[in-house]
């Protein structure tokens, strides 16, 4: 199954409200995948495909595995979110399977 974390500072308010927007997307566009928000600090603790969360928090990011990341300018514009998602690498893989 497809995993994305979300994460933010404190793993509250912000990746929850940026994980609701990509449960959202995911089911405009059909696809299922296991969605979870944390804080930064557990964010390698999850096996992950992909991790999302604002520019501030993902630049400070430290992981030991390959795994792409979208960092986020705006966290609250759910159609920024879309096209972030549309650009990423391993987005278009699930998209095009």
């Amino acid at each position: 199954m497809k995993k994305i974390i979300v994460a933010c500072n404190s793993g509250l308010g912000t990746s929850l409200m940026i994980r609701l927007n990509v449960e959202a997307l995911l089911k405009e566009w059909g696809l299922k995948a296991w969605v979870e928000h944390t804080d930064i600090s557990s964010v390698d603790t999850f096996d992950a495909d992909l991790i999302i969360g604002s520019n501030y928090v993902m630049e400070s990011l430290q992981l030991a595995k390959d795994v792409e990341v979208i960092g986020l300018d705006d966290i609250t514009d759910r159609q920024y979110l879309k096209s972030r998602l549309l650009d990423s690498d391993t987005f278009k893989q699930w998209l095009a399977v």
